[in-house]
């Protein structure tokens, strides 16, 4: 069986939650976004080393995580603005059609005014935290195209095409609205998390599959190499 120091205890990075030897501190870079971001992530996931949700509020600037109790869930008013020019749109795929919305141009909003909510947790409690923020704003589905192919979160199992991660949910949404510099950006961070928890797994044999087809090999080669060499300890 593969050696990991997830599911034991061990001393973790206080800001990236890894153990010192796969530490991401050093590639990490702030992604600034056009617009605002909201995390509301159940209890579940909140000291998950390896949920996106916690690297989109260490990543993107601004960004705010909202803890989902069932018996003490979060206000409306916690986790949106109430500012009366804000847009909120709540991720899922259950929404409106992108398109649709942006076609409408009575709802298109600013981007500097729009604040997106996703929500983090597996399927059936993000049913729960979706039910709960019902009204809060616009649901909003991408399209198909912006996330093609299968997930690129090697960290869980995705129980059928088309599941995508919190984050990439975040990246689809920027790919559709054409924010190819963002896009890269959280891309190369997302890919650096999943790289780095892998071998964290002891995962050594899959981390090579996922980095042979990952950007960070070339734009971050010293900090693969000294990742991978963390492994020989």
């Amino acid at each position: 069986m593969a050696r990991s120091v997830v599911f034991r205890g061990t001393i973790r990075c206080p800001h990236c939650q890894m153990a010192p030897r796969w530490c991401i501190c050093e590639g990490a870079r702030a992604v600034t976004l056009p617009f605002a971001v909201n995390v509301l992530m159940h209890n579940g996931e909140a000291w998950k080393p390896s949920s996106t949700g916690n690297l989109i509020r260490r990543i993107v600037s601004g960004a705010r995580r909202h803890i989902y109790h069932n018996q003490i869930p979060p206000h409306r008013d916690e986790v949106c603005s109430g500012a009366p020019d804000r847009t909120t749109w709540i991720l899922h795929p259950r929404g409106d059609a992108l398109a649709d919305v942006l076609r409408d141009r009575s709802r298109d909003p600013v981007l500097e005014n729009l604040q997106v909510l996703l929500i983090d947790g597996t399927w059936a409690q993000a049913t729960d935290m979706l039910r709960h923020a019902d009204g809060w704003g616009q649901k909003v589905s991408l399209p198909a195209s912006v996330l093609p192919g299968e997930s690129r979160y090697w960290l869980r199992a995705q129980h059928h095409l088309g599941h995508f991660s919190t984050v990439e949910a975040l990246m689809g949404l920027l790919n559709a609205l054409g924010r190819e510099r963002e896009y890269a950006a959280l891309r190369e961070q997302f890919e650096l998390h999943v790289y780095a928890s892998l071998l964290a797994r002891g995962q050594k044999a899959r981390a090579g599959q996922f980095l042979a087809d990952s950007p960070i090999k070339d734009s971050m080669p010293a900090l693969v190499e000294k990742l991978q060499a963390g492994c020989q300890w």
